[in-house]
């Protein structure tokens, strides 16, 4: 072997055939032809999105001090005075003119009397009564003179007394309390009617369950008086089965009653068990009986 010893740079390459691809191993395959997409039109990055800010931290609570606003300067006390009692005033003038409008409309036509009512009566009629008032109806309620009225009803001789009163919004009420005759007597005027205390109040017709009362012991004020006391310690149903009272004697009473029949009463005591008897009396048989004991009632 050989050495060449020599200067590497005038040194001439000498050509060397070309090396060709080595075949591949793989068997051949058709390929088929492979369009090529066309490249996208260029486009302008986007610009990266900034991110969010993160969310600032609450703020932390100021403390009560700072948060407590000024306070308001009060008002003037002067002023709220003043202010109180122009509301006071107001108020009051409004109340005055209200009072002033209630207390009118009983006067005006606005309130007239519708009715009267009339309670207690028996030997008067209502309408009797209602013309006794004087009042005319629609009459404002207020204008309605109550005492006048009052007076007018016990003017007349049936009644004891009376009271008018206004029973609002429309009506009047008269309460009369009337006489009641228990008896009476006979004279040349006419028949003088007595109540239950003796008082000679009226002359006129008789009503249902007066008692006539007759003979000589009724000349004298107390014999009279014994026999009205009489008279009024009878039931008014009884009353009017007894025809008249006769008083004979200060210790002689005797009823005549209806049909002829007599009961003799006695003096002018224990009235009322005496008076129950008589109850018993008229519903027996007999036409004369004695009465003077009640406990011990006799008849023929």
């Amino acid at each position: 072997m050989s050495t060449v010893i020599g200067n590497p740079d005038d040194e001439t390459p000498k050509d060397t055939p070309e090396q060709e691809p080595e075949p591949d191993t793989e068997p051949d395959t058709e390929e088929e032809p492979v369009e090529s997409e066309p490249e996208p039109e260029s486009e302008e990055p986007e610009e990266p999105e900034e991110p969010e800010p993160a969310p600032e931290p609450a703020p932390e609570p100021e403390p009560a001090a700072e948060r407590r606003e000024a306070p308001e300067p009060e008002p003037d006390p002067e002023e709220r005075k003043r202010t109180r009692r122009r509301t006071i005033a107001s108020v009051g003038v409004s109340l005055l003119v209200l009072a002033g409008i209630a207390a009118a409309m009983p006067f005006t036509p606005m309130m007239p009397v519708h009715g009267v009512n009339v309670d207690g009566n028996a030997a008067l009629t209502p309408e009797q009564v209602e013309e006794l008032t004087g009042i005319v109806p629609e009459t404002p309620m207020g204008r309605v003179d109550v005492r006048a009225a009052a007076e007018g009803v016990a003017a007349n001789p049936w009644v004891k007394s009376a009271t008018v009163k206004r029973d609002w919004p429309s009506s009047i009420q008269v309460d009369v309390e009337e006489y009641t005759a228990v008896a009476f007597v006979a004279l040349e005027d006419g028949a003088h009617l007595i109540d239950a205390e003796g008082k000679d109040f009226l002359v006129a017709d008789p009503p249902p369950g007066a008692m006539e009362l007759v003979g000589p012991g009724i000349e004298d004020e107390e014999g009279k008086r014994a026999a009205v006391e009489i008279a009024a310690s009878i039931s008014e149903k009884a009353r009017g089965q007894v025809e008249a009272l006769d008083a004979r004697g200060p210790y002689e009473y005797v009823l005549r009653l209806r049909e002829g029949r007599t009961v003799v009463w006695g003096a002018a005591e224990d009235n009322a068990n005496k008076a129950l008897a008589l109850e018993s009396v008229l519903q027996m048989e007999g036409t004369e009986f004695n009465i003077s004991n009640p406990e011990l009632v006799t008849s023929r």
